[in-house]
Formats: structure tokens, sequence, C-alpha cells
């Protein structure tokens, strides 16, 4: 699955335009407003279009800074609140189909600054590869769907990050995502060989939390944590049927706090690459092609 990362929610847009309207009601310009508030005008923009969520505490000096009378901002921060954690069900963002999902994705990573993802049971989709990530899809689809094949490709070309040295990309993966096959031997043997690629580069970090590691820490689920230029976060949480949007500050410095913990418990570098080579022998023992 993949999650709708730029889907634009109602809740969003519903708050954008009641803030819009406030603001050009005080005769404030985005600017103005960006100045009291302490958020850039950009930022003004983006929440105003429905684009990004904001915490309640930005909405309030909103309405603060804009003369909104009690009412307003009752209203105001029962939308924020509501807006701060959204469900998506999988069946209506599979409407917009495969490959828009994957250009929504890469549209947010391409406004990320860093991006933090955990995964227990998968190589995350920015280090697949083509046919990793097609039987992910696939698991999902029946065989021969239309989008399948481009959706490969719009993963691939999300993949152009991992070599933008002005973000940095942190992945935590547990031991298990290398060692449960998704497929033959000779295709665990290259998806290993492509993590351990990746691994190399400079503004990638990758960890291994391994099978026989305590975890006296919430490892649950996989999720991601995408932090903008500005320092703001969303986590985005994947469940069998609904995709979830995650923007309250303290559910998201739950999640910041279990992915530190997380990656305390990871091995790095050489000895992360040792598991790598483990899960990779395995792969060959198993393979009567080798």
């Amino acid at each position: 699955m993949t999650h709708p990362f730029g889907e634009l929610s109602a809740l969003r847009l519903q708050l954008g335009a009641a803030l819009r309207r406030l603001r050009t009601d005080a005769r404030l310009s985005g600017e103005q407003v960006a100045a009291q508030v302490g958020i850039s005008q950009s930022r003004v923009s983006r929440i105003e279009l429905g684009q990004q969520s904001a915490p309640v505490t930005i909405i309030q000096q909103w309405a603060q800074a804009v003369g909104a009378s009690e009412a307003d901002i009752a209203e105001l921060t029962e939308l924020a609140e509501a807006a701060a954690t959204q469900a998506t069900t999988w069946r209506r963002a599979m409407a917009r189909g495969l490959v828009k999902l994957q250009e929504d994705s890469r549209d947010l990573e391409s406004r990320a600054a860093s991006i933090l993802n955990f995964q227990s049971m998968r190589i995350p989709g920015l280090l697949q590869v083509p046919e990793y990530a097609r039987r992910v899809f696939a698991e999902d689809h029946p065989p021969g769907h239309p989008d399948i094949s481009a959706a490969v490709a719009a993963r691939m070309n999300r993949q152009a990050i991992l070599y933008d040295e002005s973000k940095h990309l942190e992945f935590i993966i547990a031991e298990v995502a290398l060692r449960w096959p998704i497929g033959p031997p000779s295709l665990m043997r290259a998806q290993l060989d492509r993590l351990t690629m990746v691994s190399d580069l400079g503004n990638v970090t990758t960890g291994i939390i391994p099978l026989d590691a305590e975890i006296s820490v919430w490892h649950d689920h996989g999720f991601n944590i995408v932090y903008d230029t500005e320092g703001d976060a969303i986590v985005h949480v994947e469940t069998l049927t609904t995709g979830l949007t995650i923007t309250d500050p303290d559910d998201v410095a739950r999640y910041r706090e279990a992915f530190d913990h997380l990656r305390r418990t990871a091995l790095s570098g050489s000895d992360a690459k040792q598991i790598v080579e483990r899960a990779m022998a395995q792969y060959n023992r198993s393979d009567p092609e080798t």
C-alpha cells in the first residue's frame, strides 16, 4: 500500500477557508499574520489552501491576531483538533489511482528537509528495487492491474530524493524484513544489494534491529515522520484498510520518541552490513542456482 500523502482533506480545506476569511475581514495580509504568529508567509498560504495542517496553538494565535470572536476561536479549535489525526480509507484513496498516490508522495518528499522511517516487515518503498515494489503493489491488486507497472516506475522516480544531499533520510528496519522473502532468492539478493549500496550514501542513515535484540520500546507497526524546512512534522501510518495522517504535536512527539528508542536499539555501519550479509547467505543457501 501507499499512503495518499498529498490528498486534500475536507477538514483542512474548511479550516483554511475559515482562517482566510477571518484574515481578509481583519484587512491583514498573509505577511502580517505570519509575523504575528511567528511562521513563514508560505506556511500561511499552505494552511489557507488546505495543503498543510497546523497545531492548535498556531490556529489560536492566528485567531487572536485577526481579532476573532470567542465563538470563532472555539470553532477553529474544534476543526484543528479534528484535522490533527485524519483517516483515509484505502478504498477511497485507491480511487485516485496508484500512480497519483506515488506522485503525491513524491511531492511531499520534495518539500521535506528530513524523513525518518521505521519498518518492521518490509523494505521501505524508497529503498525497494523494481521487482520488489511490483510484488508489494500486486499484494493488494489483481494480476494485470493496469496501474501497477506505472506505479512501480513512479516509485522508482521518487528514489531520486536519495541523492539530494540537502535532505537527510534515516531508515530503521527490523531484520525480519530482510529475512521474510517477498519473492525468490535472486530477488531478495538484489534487494539486499540495493540496501547495502544506499547505506553508503552520505545523506542516508540505515539501521537494522537484529532478530535477537531485546526491544523494550513500542514497535507495533511501521511509520514515517516527515519534517519540513521549518521543523514541523507529520506522521504517516498504514493499516490494513486505512491510512492515517497525524499532525497533533503531542502525538508526533510520541512517534519521534519511539523512533529515537528504536534507533538506539538498531545497529548501523559495519554491524548493520554484517546482518545484511548473513541474510544474503541465507538466500544463497536456499537458491539451487548458486
